[in-house]
């Protein structure tokens, strides 16, 4: 029955992720998204993508991770950039609830595959499984995929990353299949929080949301060669004319 979900979820990119095209960069909604929290726990088909902590509601660290399905994906990626709404504005309070002015939040691969994200997702992961997860995510090294920095200033806006080397080729390894990206604050000081009581950032991401995008994954794909085009339209209108 799992590998029939997991199959499911490929062929169909999940939950109604979409894919927007503009000229030569294509633009992936998150199929989904979460977080694991540094006891080993996770909660099920929780898509708010918030992390840190906060006390007394969060009192241990949650790390946070997104799964991009790239079945439609077939040319080579040149470039990449994730795009996560931090909310504010007049319509929704916002994301950023820190006794610090800046967070520092990086994003990495992890060497768990992307069942492991989704058996997180689904409930079915052991906390053992999680546990291990979490020390993987948003790690500083080869996997790490970028950073940067993020105020209370920036809410209602897009935090946007522009992806690194490593995650430009995990990305073209991955075409026709999943992309994980996972997510961390890199400088916590739950021994001492100040006020409040809180190191936070994403907060109030409770997706689907008509008034918040998705997670977004903007890819620069090499377009196809206009010899290719042309032969292509060509043969279009061959087929048209034997019909006709």
């Amino acid at each position: 029955m799992r590998l029939q979900v997991l199959a499911a979820v490929l062929g169909c990119g999940a939950f109604g992720a979409g894919v927007a095209k503009a000229g030569d960069t294509v633009e992936i909604e998150s199929s989904f998204s979460g977080g694991i929290w540094s006891t080993g726990v996770t909660a099920p088909h929780f898509m708010n993508y918030f992390v840190g902590y906060s006390i007394p509601s969060t009192p241990v660290e949650r790390r946070n991770y997104f799964l991009f399905s790239l079945a439609d994906v077939s040319a080579e990626v040149t470039g990449a950039r994730l795009k996560l709404f931090l909310p504010g504005g007049p319509s929704l309070p916002s994301g950023y609830v820190s006794s610090d002015p800046t967070e520092t939040y990086r994003v990495s691969g992890s060497p768990a595959p992307w069942t492991a994200f989704y058996d997180a997702y689904s409930g079915t992961a052991t906390p053992a499984m999680l546990s291990a997860m979490f020390g993987t995510m948003g790690a500083l090294g080869p996997t790490t995929y970028g950073l940067t920095v993020v105020s209370g200033d920036d809410s209602g806006t897009d935090i946007i990353l522009e992806l690194s080397p490593a995650a430009i080729a995990d990305i073209n390894a991955a075409l026709g299949s999943m992309f994980v990206v996972t997510g961390r604050l890199t400088d916590l000081h739950l021994d001492a929080p100040g006020t409040p009581p809180s190191e936070l950032v994403f907060a109030y991401t409770d997706i689907p949301h008509p008034l918040m995008p998705m997670p977004r994954l903007e890819l620069d794909v090499v377009p196809a060669p206009a010899g290719v085009l042309t032969l292509a339209t060509g043969l279009l209108l061959a087929g048209r004319r034997r019909r006709d």
